[in-house]
């Protein structure tokens, strides 16, 4: 769950990155988070560094990162 934290005149969320891929269940890299951030739409395909195959990456409704299956 992501983190609030109150800073003068405002509110500072942190997201956390708790991407699993679906098929190795290794944990995504955090560098893979300032990608996340600069794509218009909030969501990206990259390949797992251990199993190479591909996943999908999104936030779900907390901020946070969570990885999912691209297979239909």
């Amino acid at each position: 769950m992501s983190k609030a934290i109150i800073i003068p005149d405002g509110i500072l969320c942190l997201s956390e990155n708790k991407a699993v891929c679906p098929y190795c269940e290794q944990k995504v890299p955090d560098e893979w988070m300032d990608d996340f951030y600069e794509h218009k739409d909030f969501v990206i395909r990259k390949k797992c560094k251990f199993c190479k195959r591909f996943i999908g990456i999104t936030s779900d409704i907390t901020g946070d990162l969570v990885a999912f299956d691209l297979k239909p």
